[in-house]
């Protein structure tokens, strides 16, 4: 299976730890053509969407624990 298709997979998984080590690992060497370059570059912005959504997410989580912790304090 290439990078791309991985990416994918992970993507449509809400595989975060899986989508940004393949972000961070992108095989330069592999990406010759316009078009692939192009699937890269959406894939990226689609992984680096996810990763912010989930960091978003854990963030209200985080505040949701200080919250309750404080109340029962």
């Amino acid at each position: 299976m290439n990078w791309a298709d991985s990416l994918k997979i992970a993507i449509l998984e809400g595989d975060t730890q899986k989508a940004y080590e393949l972000i961070i690992n992108v095989p330069t060497t592999s990406l010759n053509e316009l078009e692939d370059l192009l699937i890269a570059q959406e894939l990226i912005a689609q992984g680096i969407e996810m990763l912010e959504k989930d960091q978003e997410k854990v963030k209200k989580q985080m505040l949701q624990l200080k919250l309750a912790k404080k109340f029962l304090e």
